[in-house]
């Protein structure tokens, strides 16, 4: 196999350690996982299309953000047969799997092209944000140090790896999952997905009207619209209503009827990480208001957190924070939107080690 690990960094250890665990990557990058391997299935023509297409506006986002994009070999992109993910993570994680020491990705193939490439997406964003490594207990003990703006506390040697904390852990997820948000705008406009995208607009406007005829709170009716991503078969759904009535207000009334049996039976999906990008919205929108007149917008702001996630440059991005927040506050959020070890657990999407 062609190509060299993305890992930019090695810290710690000796020279001689460094260069030991510096084979360790390359080994690591080079060989086929086999986890990832026993629930893989075939990709087919138009699987390898939608991962091409995806890793071409993954990229070029990447680049918008300062990153630099590597070549990815396509064997580290597995498409997994459905249940492949909760299998191998025995319940743990469902649709999409990352493995940062081995660059390698795992997703789970259904009936949507839209949530095959969106999941693809996210994962990818995980692999090519900024990676550094370090040396553990020796070169052959080698750990993730940063993944994008997260780092690992490396403060006791003795802990093993995946005990350490995890230090704006949140905060790159939330990134990665505003990436995603930002990667389905553009690949809806694709002939390939407008389908799928408009039929699950075309019922959401439809649950939308209900709701304001139903006085439901307007805050309450934009999350809606903002959080969902998909439901279930769209398109036929989408037929059924227009089957039901010729009656615009009788078919918004029964696409939100329809929409809480498809809720109830997982039917759903919304935008992932909700509970991190809330937190990061509430603090871009803190940075906006106190910027006096900087930043005018929440895109403005996340533009420089992005930047950090993917070019690994930290500094730009505390010197604004602190700037407008006062001295101590970038530490202060790396412990807010820290991850405390093995106490937290995720439905989807989440980084794993080989």
């Amino acid at each position: 196999m062609e190509g060299k690990t993305h890992y930019e960094r090695i810290i710690g250890g000796t020279q001689e350690e460094k260069e030991i665990a510096s084979r360790e990557l390359q080994a690591a990058f080079e060989e086929r996982s086999k986890k990832l391997t026993e629930y893989e299935v075939e990709k087919t023509p138009e699987d390898l299309e939608i991962i091409k297409k995806t890793e071409s506006i993954v990229d070029k986002m990447v680049l918008q953000y300062g990153g630099v994009t590597k070549a990815l070999p396509p064997e580290h992109i597995y498409v997994l047969k459905p249940g492949g993910v909760l299998a191998m993570t025995e319940g743990r994680l469902a649709g999409g799997i990352y493995k940062p020491l081995g660059l390698e990705i795992g997703v789970e193939k259904g009936k949507s092209k839209l949530l095959f490439a969106s999941t693809i997406a996210h994962e990818l964003f995980h692999l090519k944000s900024y990676k550094s490594a370090r040396v553990g207990k020796s070169g052959e003990d080698i750990r993730l140090y940063r993944s994008g703006v997260s780092m690992i506390d490396r403060k006791d040697q003795n802990e093993e790896s995946g005990e350490e904390k995890e230090y704006f852990a949140m905060l790159e997820e939330a990134i990665v999952a505003e990436c995603t948000k930002k990667f389905l705008d553009e690949i809806g406009e694709d002939r390939e997905f407008s389908e799928e995208v408009q039929a699950v607009k075309k019922f959401r406007n439809w649950v939308v009207a209900y709701y304001h005829r139903r006085g439901i709170p307007e805050e309450k009716t934009k999350e809606f619209e903002r959080e969902l991503k998909y439901i279930a078969d769209p398109q036929d759904k989408v037929e059924q209503v227009f089957a039901f009535s010729d009656d615009e207000e009788k078919r918004q009334a029964y696409a939100a009827g329809m929409f809480g049996v498809l809720y109830e039976r997982g039917g759903v999906e919304t935008v992932e990480r909700y509970g991190e990008r809330k937190k990061l919205y509430q603090l871009l929108d803190k940075l906006v208001i106190n910027s006096d007149g900087k930043f005018k917008s929440r895109d403005e702001v996340f533009d420089e957190f992005a930047r950090a996630n993917f070019s690994g440059n930290y500094l730009p991005l505390a010197r604004t924070i602190e700037g407008i927040l006062g001295k101590g506050a970038f530490r202060k959020l790396a412990e807010e939107f820290s991850k405390e070890p093995k106490k937290e657990k995720h439905k989807t999407s989440e980084t794993a080690n080989p």
